[in-house]
């Protein structure tokens, strides 16, 4: 018993438990990857129950788009285009030209496919051709052209990139140095960078890189590709290195470098201003909708004079490529091909906004306490309610969360957690239930188990009473019940010839057969009687058929000896003959005994007359004795297959009563061998 109630408070415990393991998780910012991936596609439907978002203005994207390539030639458009676009939005009145596209290489201004057929030509070349080929090829300089319009530009910022697969670059390039962080704020234990590091750097030709700030573009995927957060620094070498949108918005409120501070695992301060991050410098994006959410402009309209004067003025203009097969897109929850421009634009927005969903940092106590509430409120339910009550207890308690995280982000750009807290209440429920589940069984085992124990001594109907009622006894009670005694025939001086075993083990096979008989026909053996038994038809609850069933058991139980006598015969034992007395009357069923111990029986005049008809079936000749009562009640009840055989026999004077009985026998006398 110890060991099945040891498995309940495993249970117990384990339901308390789980939501402390969850919590101690939360706090250590180190879920396991499914729960991430959960609690993205969480917010992912909590984005799109709230809907599209109208941007600030702000921003403003200039697309490479296919109407670009289409006027003005094939990817990648010439950096001379990119500078004359430069010019006429600083013109414009553009306070910020962010850019994200990557120039790792020179560009030179022929063709790539002339270039090649010039230098091929200059290393055979003779009589000052070469010469000649050297002035052709340096003839201009898209990368200084785009150079200058960066300089020319209120303020300008480049992107670069962080590769991760690979490489052996200890250090960033030179270029890159001098866009680190300035000030940086290590904690005491250090918040490490979160995840793996980056191992190359892919940085713009050092012209361009002096022209213009720098900040990385490099976006990390989380599983299930979806893009849910802004790596606003990373760690690289030496050093720190901001992101492209912390840059811009630096530049958009005029800060020097050395007005921003990076807390590492904490946050980023812009002067008065601070970037709330989780441990690994990440913030949430606030996604405002599907692509074309954030004004934007063809490039090659720009180009072209079709843009109305003042679309940028004041604006931060983002340059980058939506042209299919070129640039990069994102699965986002409102798109899944968002052009990075795009959600860089979003990113800058959010910032200036101040509309960055309050994420992990802030909220660490909210979820704690939901994970801690969630999962005890569920142990509770599951431990004071019956399972299915409890179980829609929970999935209300899990609706009111949802309801509620979905709503606070709706309205206030609160990131609370849901599957860590929903995922405490269902193992808080299903724990507990389990438990409650499993004591129930156990009671139920353990009431089988005494109801059987109970049927060995007692008739099965007076064992359910027993182990239904709270009293000390049975209640007394009169009624109607059909007794059936039963004696075998002459055991006692059989039994002086056998050993005593023997005699055990023929007492033992009779009773099998008197439990059969009465059992099959819904009766109660009241008792054993040495080598007889009394049973009872009716002592639950009284029905017409009692009688019949009665009549039955006493025929099964004949036809039932007169089989085993066969056998006992072939093994050489001595035959057995059982008498039979039937009578239907009133009786009073109740406890019997002294004060300590009782017997529960039934008592009356029916009871005494049933076993004098069982005693003069020897004198009467017959195996079965059964009163008019009996009898007639068995017609009554359609039994009349029962009563033929039976005969019917003089009135007769039974010990103890002053009126006759009139009585009937089976088989009739003669018919069969001595009683």
């Amino acid at each position: 018993m110890a060991k099945r109630n040891g498995g309940g408070w495993r249970l117990i415990l384990a339901a308390l438990a789980a939501p402390l393991i969850l919590a101690g998780l939360r706090l250590a910012d180190a879920e396991p990857a499914v729960l991430g991936e959960l609690e993205s596609q969480s917010l992912t439907l909590r984005y799109q129950l709230r809907g599209p978002l109208k941007p600030s203005g702000a921003v403003t994207l200039l697309m490479i788009d296919d109407k670009t390539l289409a006027e003005h030639g094939r990817w990648p458009l010439s950096r001379r285009l990119i500078a004359d676009a430069v010019r006429r939005v600083a013109a414009d009145g553009a306070r910020v030209v962010a850019v994200d596209l990557l120039f790792p290489e020179r560009e030179a201004d022929l063709p790539a496919d002339v270039v090649g057929v010039l230098t091929e030509a200059r290393a055979v070349s003779s009589d000052g051709l070469d010469r000649r080929i050297d002035r052709l090829l340096a003839t201009s300089d898209p990368d200084a052209e785009l150079a200058a319009a960066l300089r020319s530009a209120n303020a300008a910022v480049l992107g670069f990139a962080f590769g991760f697969d690979g490489g052996d670059m200890s250090q960033a390039p030179a270029e890159l140095a001098r866009s680190a962080y300035r000030i940086v704020r290590e904690p005491a234990v250090s918040a490490g960078s979160g995840g793996d590091r980056p191992t190359t750097a892919v940085a713009p030709v050092p012209v361009l890189a002096e022209a213009a700030a720098l900040g990385h573009v490099t976006v990390r995927i989380e599983a299930g590709g979806a893009l849910r957060r802004e790596q606003t620094a990373i760690h690289f070498g030496d050093g720190w290195y901001p992101s492209l949108t912390v840059e811009a918005v630096r530049l958009y409120r005029g800060l020097d470098a050395d007005a921003v501070t990076l807390d590492v695992g904490s946050g980023v301060a812009l002067g008065l201003d601070r970037i709330a991050t989780d441990r690994r410098m990440r913030i949430a994006v606030n996604h405002y909708g599907p692509p074309g959410t954030i004004e934007r402009h063809s490039l090659g309209d720009l180009l072209g004079g079709r843009v109305p004067a003042g679309a940028f003025r004041d604006r931060i203009v983002m340059i980058g490529s939506s042209a299919r097969g070129v640039g990069d897109s994102f699965n986002t929850p409102f798109s899944r091909v968002l052009p990075g421009a795009e959600h860089l634009g979003t990113v800058i927005d959010n910032l200036l906004t101040g509309r960055v969903p309050v994420d992990r940092p802030e909220l660490l106590t909210a979820d704690v306490a939901a994970i801690l509430a969630g999962g005890l409120g569920a142990a509770a339910l599951g431990s004071l309610l019956t399972p299915v009550l409890a179980g829609l207890a929970t999935l209300a308690l899990i609706a009111a969360w949802l309801a509620a995280a979905a709503t606070l982000f709706a309205t206030a750009n609160l990131w609370l957690t849901v599957t860590s807290p929903v995922l405490a209440a269902l193992l808080g429920f299903g724990l507990f239930a389990a438990r409650r589940t499993l004591a129930g069984d156990r009671a139920r085992e353990l009431a089988e188990r005494q109801r059987r124990n109970l049927s060995r001594y007692f008739s099965p109907m007076i064992a359910q009473r027993l182990m239904n009622t709270n009293l000390p006894g049975m209640e007394d009670r009169a009624q109607p019940v059909t007794i059936l005694f039963m004696d075998l025939v002459g055991f006692t001086g059989i039994s002086e010839r056998l050993a005593p075993h023997e005699a055990m083990d023929l007492l033992r096979g009779f009773y099998r057969l008197v439990e059969t008989a009465v059992f099959d026909q819904g009766g109660v053996v009241d008792k054993f009687l040495g080598d007889g038994a009394m049973a009872l038809f009716g002592m639950g609850e009284p029905s017409p058929r009692d009688p019949a069933d009665a009549l039955a058991a006493a025929r099964h139980l004949a036809d039932a000896m007169a089989a085993w006598g066969v056998e006992l015969a072939a093994a050489g034992l001595p035959v057995l003959r059982v008498a039979m007395g039937l009578h239907l009357g009133p009786v009073l069923i109740g406890d019997t005994g002294g004060a300590r111990q009782f017997t529960f029986t039934v008592t009356g005049d029916a009871v005494n007359v049933a076993s004098r008809l069982q005693a003069i079936t020897r004198d009467l000749g017959v195996m079965i004795a059964a009163s008019d009562a009996v009898v007639e009640a068995a017609r009554s009840a359609g039994g009349q297959d029962l009563v033929d055989g039976f005969v019917e026999l003089p009135l007769q004077r039974l010990r103890g009563r002053e009126r006759p009985i009139g009585v009937w026998g089976w088989p009739a006398p003669g018919a069969t061998t001595t009683f």
